[in-house]
């Protein structure tokens, strides 16, 4: 049982022994690149400035350059921030599984190892390895910050909130949500289940409004933002009503800081959207998708949440290869239907490298 302390240094042990050796491959090219490596991410040592500079735009240094600086980390002409953001990922997503397992179900070793390895190839990690590496690098910190709020290690927690920020700038609204949640739980510890829940609906209705207004006051949202490949905000809005549904049946998903992040995340993220912001939505939603299925999880039985996760993931992992995110297979180029498509930052391939599309008019981030 991973609550054993013989499974948890073995679990330790085999985290970080498949963490680095994820990193190795995947930094290696063996799962390819995504197309905002070859954008901007292949650079050596860039932040946003520079990068836009370079493409002909007028960037500035923002709070979240760092985020830049790790992604493409290159030591002695050695590109390494691919294996650092992997080996990242890994190593959260592990911890994360393995504390929703140990402190809610006691399950095996052999179980949490079967599914730390299909978790990891699945779309929230394998894109955000060499893609969306700055709100991969983020994810990581904000997962590690819920496990720290889940044990009540609140200097940690502080720690990787501000880590999390200073590498993307998604993880500015994670960390209120986070810090929030983590406050209200505690203030209303001593407070009856049926009590509680109507006060969170309330705080989680008073928070749609005022971050739908907040948005709409400061920033120009008039014309929204491109949707990803793949519309899955009809997907994500789903996930976010039911979890709010499902919280006033089983008083297990608005229990603890861990829970409660996502019970207001369910309640905020909306206002996104609702704001026409479909690309930040959709990005939002994949960084909160794997705690959200392991949260979900917890209203089964021992036995039903077995097979419920080794299902849902199998089923991401089967949509993961179906969206096509393993199509670039052991290239390290774009493959030649990428290269007539518009790439990241607004950029598109000629054959030989990036360049200005001048008629994007995309959201630059």
């Amino acid at each position: 049982m991973l609550r054993d302390k013989n499974n948890i240094v073995l679990s330790n042990i085999g985290i970080l022994s498949f963490s680095l050796i994820f990193a190795l491959l995947v930094g290696s090219g063996l799962y390819g690149y995504g197309v905002d490596y070859y954008a901007a991410y292949h650079k050596p040592n860039f932040s946003q400035g520079i990068t836009f500079a370079q493409a002909g735009f007028e960037g500035k240094l923002t709070f979240d350059f760092i985020g830049y600086r790790v992604a493409t980390l290159t030591i002695f002409e050695t590109h390494i921030g691919v294996h650092i953001t992997t080996f990242l990922l890994s190593l959260s997503v592990g911890l994360l599984i393995r504390e929703n397992l140990r402190l809610k179900l006691n399950y095996s070793l052999a179980f949490f190892t079967l599914l730390y390895l299909i978790v990891i190839h699945t779309w929230p990690i394998i894109m955000s390895t060499s893609n969306a590496m700055r709100q991969g690098l983020s994810m990581s910190f904000i997962f590690l910050a819920l496990i720290s709020s889940s044990n009540k290690n609140y200097v940690w927690l502080v720690i990787f909130i501000l880590v999390s920020i200073f590498m993307h700038k998604s993880g500015l609204l994670l960390s209120m949500i986070i810090l929030f949640a983590t406050y209200v739980n505690n203030l209303l510890r001593s407070v009856s289940f049926k009590r509680r829940r109507v006060i969170h609906f309330l705080f989680g209705t008073l928070l749609l409004i005022t971050f739908y207004a907040a948005i709409s006051y400061n920033y120009d949202t008039s014309e929204g933002s491109k949707i990803i490949e793949g519309d899955f905000r009809a997907a994500f809005v789903l996930i976010s009503f039911s979890y709010v549904i499902l919280s006033f049946v089983h008083k297990n998903l608005i229990n603890g800081p861990y829970n409660l992040t996502l019970y207001y995340y369910s309640f905020m993220s909306p206002a996104i959207l609702m704001n026409g912001l479909n690309w930040e939505f959709e990005r939002l939603g994949m960084m909160m998708l794997i705690p959200y299925i392991l949260a979900i999880g917890i209203i089964f039985d021992r036995t039903l949440n077995k097979f419920y996760l080794i299902i849902v993931f199998l089923a991401l992992l089967l949509l993961t290869i179906y969206m096509g995110m393993y199509d670039f297979g052991l290239n390290q180029s774009p493959p030649l239907s990428m290269h007539i498509q518009q790439g990241g930052y607004g950029l598109i391939w000629n054959g030989e490298a990036w360049i200005m599309d001048i008629d994007y008019k995309g959201m630059y981030d």
